[in-house]
C-alpha cells in the first residue's frame, strides 16, 4: 500500500506540463493535495456531522492516454500529503486480485488510511467494475476521498454501454458528479523525451539483432538468464504470476529475443510481465530483440471487440518498455546500431 520506490521522489515542482490540459490537471492536483491536506472547517465537520457532505471534492480522475504524467501526479498528491494525511497508493490490478468482498476491502482502507490512490484503474470487464463500484460507494460512505488515474472515460465503462441499469446511473453519477474528472493529454513523454533507461531494446533482422544482444550479454555480470519470447510465454502459462514475477526479479539482468505478439493471449501474458517489471523496485535490467518495433506489435487499430481493448492496454505496455529500454534499429555487421525515436 505503499507508494514504489520509482516514484517516491516524485512532486508537483518536477512535473513538466507539455500542454494546457497537463499544465490544467497540474493545478487541479495541487488544489486538491492542499485542501486535503488542510484540517476541515467547522462548517464542513458539522455538514459532514448532519449528513450534508463536504465541501471539499470526493475524489479525483485523472484520464488520459499512456505516458502523459498522470501516475507522477497521482504520486506527487501522495508524496504532498503524506506523513500528515495517511495515503493508500496501490495499482488497480491490486484491487482486482482481491477475493473478498468489496466493502471488506474498503473498510479495511478506511480503518487505516485517510485517502486512497488508485493507480491505472482498467475497464474490461464488468466484474471489475463491479468491484471498483463496491470501493468507491464504501470510502465515500466512510469519508475517505480517492484518487484515480485511468486510461478510460467515464462514458466508456463497459456497464455505462449494458443498458440504463443501476451501475451505469451510479458511475455516471459517483465519477462524472463527485469527482473532479481531469483529462491529462499529451505525446508520450517515454517516447518523445529523454528519460534514464538502464534496458536496450533491438529491433530488426533476427541475426543483427541477436548479435547486438549477444555482445551486451557478455559484457555484463551477476545474474543473469537469456531466453526467447516463446520461453517467456510458457512460464506465464506454467508458473503462478506472483510466483514468476519473484522469480525474475531475483535476476540481475534478463534477456528476451525475438519477441512477436501472434494473439490477444500473447499480448496480455507480456502486458502483465512487462508491467509488474516496471513498477517492481528490484526489477532486473531488460533487454529483448524484435523484428518489429514495440509499437507495430498489437496495434489497436489492426483489431476490434476484445482484442482492440487489450491492444489499447497494451500501449501503456509499450510507453513503459520505452521507459525501460532504449530501443535501438540494429544493422549490418560493422556499423552502429541506431537509436529509434
Amino acid at each position: 500500500m505503499t507508494l514504489p520506490e520509482r516514484f517516491r521522489d516524485a512532486t508537483f515542482e518536477s512535473y513538466e506540463p507539455q500542454t494546457p490540459s497537463q499544465a490544467e490537471a497540474l493545478q487541479v492536483a495541487q488544489r486538491f493535495a492542499a485542501e486535503w491536506r488542510r484540517d476541515a472547517s467547522w462548517r464542513e465537520q458539522l455538514a459532514h456531522l448532519l449528513g450534508l457532505g463536504d465541501e471539499r471534492p470526493r475524489g479525483l480522475y485523472l484520464v488520459g492516454p499512456a505516458g502523459t504524467g498522470k501516475t507522477h501526479l497521482l504520486a506527487a498528491t501522495y508524496n504532498a500529503l503524506t506523513p500528515a494525511v495517511p495515503c493508500a497508493f496501490l495499482h488497480s490490478s491490486m484491487l482486482f486480485r482481491q477475493t473478498v468482498p468489496p466493502a471488506d476491502f474498503a473498510n479495511r482502507l478506511a480503518d487505516e488510511y485517510a485517502l486512497c490512490c488508485l493507480d491505472e484503474v482498467e475497464i474490461d470487464d464488468p466484474a471489475n467494475e463491479m468491484r471498483l463500484a463496491g470501493v468507491m460507494k464504501t470510502l465515500a460512505d466512510r469519508s475517505v476521498p480517492l484518487v484515480a488515474t485511468s486510461n478510460v472515460e467515464p462514458e466508456q465503462y463497459l456497464s455505462t454501454q449494458l443498458g440504463d441499469g443501476r451501475m451505469q446511473r451510479f458511475l455516471r453519477r459517483e465519477v462524472r458528479e463527485e469527482y473532479r474528472v481531469v483529462g491529462v493529454r499529451g505525446d508520450d513523454y517515454r517516447r518523445t523525451r529523454a528519460v534514464q533507461r538502464s534496458g536496450r531494446g533491438w529491433i530488426g533482422p533476427p541475426a543483427a539483432t541477436r548479435r547486438a544482444m549477444r555482445q551486451v550479454r557478455a559484457d555484463v555480470s551477476g545474474n543473469a538468464r537469456w531466453g526467447s519470447f516463446a520461453d517467456l510465454r510458457r512460464a506465464t502459462t506454467e508458473t503462478a504470476h506472483t510466483d514468476l514475477i519473484i522469480d525474475l526479479v531475483a535476476l540481475d539482468h534478463l534477456f528476451v529475443e525475438n519477441v512477436a505478439i501472434a494473439d490477444t493471449d500473447d499480448a496480455f501474458r507480456l502486458l502483465r510481465v512487462v508491467d509488474a517489471l516496471y513498477l517492481h523496485d528490484e526489477a532486473p535490467t531488460l533487454y529483448f530483440t524484435a523484428e518489429q518495433p514495440p509499437g507495430e506489435w498489437f496495434d489497436p487499430e489492426q483489431h476490434a471487440g476484445i482484442a482492440r481493448a487489450v491492444a489499447e492496454k497494451f500501449d501503456r505496455t509499450v510507453s513503459r518498455l520505452h521507459a525501460l529500454c532504449e530501443v535501438h534499429w540494429a544493422v549490418r555487421e560493422g556499423d552502429s546500431s541506431e537509436q529509434m525515436q
